[in-house]
């Protein structure tokens, strides 16, 4: 009797956890322009690999830094 209360008690936690990671997920519309409108605002990446594949020279490993 008490593995059943258990296994019931652990579906309904999962199934809560689901239900509050869907809740969390949703992206508003208005928030998606605004990211929009601020990825359109940045200077383009430029990547080590595009400089290498431009200049036709290798960039040193100690040269990568992150985009951000």
């Amino acid at each position: 009797m008490s593995r059943i209360v258990v296994a019931a008690a652990a579906i309904a936690v999962a199934i809560a956890a689901i239900v509050a990671r869907s809740n969390f997920m949703v992206v508003k519309p208005e928030a998606a322009a605004a990211t929009k409108a601020a990825a359109a605002e940045a200077p383009p990446i430029i990547s080590p690999l595009d400089i290498m594949q431009k200049y036709s020279t290798n960039l040193p490993f100690e040269d990568w830094r992150p985009a951000n």
